[in-house]
């Protein structure tokens, strides 16, 4: 799957030293639900496991994201696929280097298709944070509407952050 700008792809054992510092960037547990350290063991195995699994027995997949250069700049992940009412949650990650170029959002597009074309998907969501303005930015100009508030869904330090569910229907 690509676009001018970007394009997805499986992961591939040459990704696991980026994953492994994407992962281990304690910046954005805030934003997800790591909350430990990965060793690139793990990751290695993970990365090998995920070339045999499907989809829906595993209940996600996360795809590279490449730009027009072929450089690995982030992934972008369906979780908690669910085949029987036809939905899942999306997650995005971008390096830091690479943020507020446009990808992102291609990035997502291109997810979208795929999860409604191959894997038949009916929606999608997201949870972010409320103070994660970029990601809340991103996820309404790709069309999806916030349609809940998690209250003190998200634990950063001593303080709970609320959290936006945002859904598109495909």
């Amino acid at each position: 799957m690509n676009t001018n700008k970007v394009k997805l792809r499986a992961l591939e054992l040459e990704d696991v030293e980026k994953v492994f510092v994407w992962e281990n960037d304690q910046e954005q547990w805030n934003v997800g639900v790591n909350n430990h350290y990965y060793s690139r063991y793990a990751i290695e195995n993970y990365v090998l496991s995920a070339q045999n699994e499907d989809v829906f027995s595993s209940c996600q997949v996360r795809n590279m994201i490449e730009n027009e250069d072929s450089q690995s700049i982030g992934c972008v992940d369906l979780y908690d696929i669910d085949a029987r009412h036809s939905k899942a949650g999306v997650g995005i990650y971008i390096d830091k280097d690479f943020r507020q170029q446009g990808y992102a959002k291609q990035s997502l597009c291109l997810l979208e298709n795929y999860a409604l074309e191959i894997l038949c998907l009916h929606q999608l969501y997201a949870v972010v944070g409320e103070d994660n303005e970029s990601s809340i930015k991103l996820f309404a100009e790709c069309g999806y509407t916030q349609v809940a508030t998690l209250q003190d869904w998200l634990r950063k330090g001593k303080e709970f952050k609320n959290a936006l569910v945002f859904q598109k229907i495909l």
